[in-house]
């Protein structure tokens, strides 16, 4: 681990003028902490494509961290590509995030663009990592070798946030069936409302009127206790049926 955050902070030295790709989530914490940590000049941007759970909680992330953050929006519902919702709509998304994050670092006279995608991300094929390189942009989490396990006891030995598992809502929608604002919304207000329940995190996956719910495994016995409310939840935001996934969230 030593010898690969010594790697990553050889890469870093050699750029500045920096637009980090921020989503709020671990990596993304611990990159822009350790640009922080080394005076780098850079901006967290978080691109806002109408499909994350929660940018105001992105932007309280930024707050806790001290750093400067923007947020660029693109219309990414209005992307054929993307709403026909084939394998490789991370692809679609990631070009067009890429485009936004490019077009930003150009007004405002930053040299690189930054991506806090890990050594993890390569193990599987993952079209939107054929993205990243197919445009030039930075990826030193990669590059050093580090994977989610590492970042993870690195942010936890310096003491940063360790935020629970969160991910783009267009992976609620199986693959083929478009992806519609209308039903996104419906996801998102349901995932809000559940976590007010008292859970960490929550995942809606939709099948037609029927909702398959995901928690930490650690939360499986809260939820079995919250069905009522739960259910409740669901039929408020319009799905008929809803039902646990005992497997929980990985």
């Amino acid at each position: 681990m030593n010898t690969k955050l010594a790697e990553l902070k050889t890469l870093l030295r050699e750029k500045d003028r920096i637009v980090l790709g921020f989503s709020g989530g671990l990596n993304s914490i611990f990159l822009a902490h350790l640009l922080k940590e080394m005076g780098k000049d850079f901006v967290a941007v978080t691109v806002d494509h109408g499909l994350l759970p929660s940018v105001a909680e992105i932007a309280e992330v930024a707050r806790a961290l001290g750093i400067r953050h923007e947020v660029v929006k693109i219309d990414l519902l209005s992307d054929r590509c993307f709403i026909e919702n084939s394998s490789e709509r991370c692809y679609f998304c990631k070009k067009a995030m890429i485009d936004a994050l490019k077009r930003f670092a150009e007004a405002q006279g930053y040299t690189y663009v930054m991506d806090a995608s890990d050594e993890s991300d390569m193990q599987t094929y993952r079209s939107a990592v054929v993205a990243l390189y197919e445009e030039g942009v930075v990826t030193p989490l990669i590059d050093a070798g580090l994977n989610r396990e590492e970042i993870a006891e690195y942010a936890k030995q310096e003491g940063l946030p360790l935020p629970a598992p969160e991910s783009c809502l267009a992976t609620r929608i199986p693959y083929e069936v478009w992806i519609r604002g209308e039903v996104v919304e419906r996801v998102r207000g349901f995932e809000k409302d559940v976590r007010g329940l008292g859970f960490a995190a929550v995942r809606a996956r939709v099948h037609d009127s029927l909702l398959r719910i995901q928690f930490l495994e650690d939360e499986l016995e809260l939820a079995l206790k919250k069905k009522g409310e739960i259910l409740k939840a669901a039929k408020k935001h319009g799905f008929a049926y809803a039902t646990i996934d005992v497997e929980g969230l990985g």
